[in-house]
């Protein structure tokens, strides 16, 4: 049976997902054919998860990203992880990891994969070590998330670092 804690912290997770796909359909446009002007900005939908590093962080903690596609229809999507400077970090090796070391997920820029309607992508790492005797706290240390859909979907992430972890829903960046 699982902690009370992490029961809570799952269930937070969800309603606040279930609450951001609604909130997050965009301005709509007016009445006529399908197209951007009815879409809200329409895809390519690029969502945020920041900040994805714990400062000075002395061990791999665990990191967890969530997409959710809610649309009626398949998404191709797209995560990628990345540093300070937004550099890609997809099959680089995380600091901090070995016996054998472990590479950041994720798909190199433009590449996707389809998330069916209804069904959550999973994807499961380890914080990277950013502080300490032979860390910089910068190469090859994740900053931020980036998710690309061309279908609205719902992202949120949760890096345990505590007992508790810190469950985030992402924000959908502007046009």
């Amino acid at each position: 049976m699982q902690p009370f804690y992490i029961r809570l912290c799952f269930s937070f997770l969800i309603a606040v997902s279930v609450i951001a796909l609604g909130a997050c359909v965009g301005p709509q446009g007016p009445p006529g054919p399908p197209g951007p002007s009815g879409s809200g900005g329409g895809p390519p939908y690029v969502w945020i998860c920041a900040p994805a590093r714990f400062a000075n962080a002395g061990s791999n903690a665990p990191a967890e990203a969530y997409v959710f596609n809610g649309s009626s229809s398949t998404a191709n999507v797209s995560m990628n992880i990345l540093d300070k400077d937004g550099n890609n970090l997809a099959g680089h090796p995380i600091p901090g990891t070995s016996g054998p070391a472990q590479n950041y997920p994720g798909e190199a820029n433009g590449v996707t994969v389809p998330l069916l309607s209804n069904h959550t992508r999973f994807e499961k790492w380890v914080m990277p070590v950013a502080g300490g005797p032979g860390f910089d706290g910068v190469t090859n240390v994740s900053f931020t998330v980036r998710v690309v859909s061309d279908q609205p979907v719902v992202v949120a992430t949760n890096f345990q670092f505590n007992p508790w972890g810190m469950p985030n829903v992402c924000s959908l960046m502007p046009k």
